[in-house]
């Protein structure tokens, strides 16, 4: 038996607009008002991965760090198609400019 995440994040029943980016989702409230494993990204149960808390606190850091530092911009005219593999990923990249914050 395989499951989705693909399919099951995207399930508009869980998830209303879930094509929408919208980040209040995942509040500690409606988080909490969810059915469990509605949201598993490192897995669940007994097999989650063991790394899910350093790689979630770590991903916030770097991107923190970046989003304070520069700005990063989607090369103009560049599509992005997502291409699903075991993870969704952009299939031809993400070709960025990035310019430093208050001058520096």
């Amino acid at each position: 038996v395989m499951i989705s995440p693909y399919a099951m994040h995207r399930n508009p029943a869980l998830w209303g607009e879930p094509e929408r980016f919208d980040p209040e989702r995942f509040t500690q409230e409606r988080s909490a008002a969810r059915p469990p494993y509605t949201y598993f990204p490192f897995g669940g149960g007994p097999h989650v991965c063991i790394g899910n808390h350093f790689a979630m606190m770590e991903a916030q850091l770097v991107l923190a760090t970046i989003a304070q530092r520069y700005e990063l911009r989607l090369v103009p005219g560049h599509q992005v198609e997502p291409q699903m593999l075991l993870t969704l990923r952009p299939c031809y990249g993400l070709p960025m400019t990035i310019n430093a914050r208050g001058g520096r």
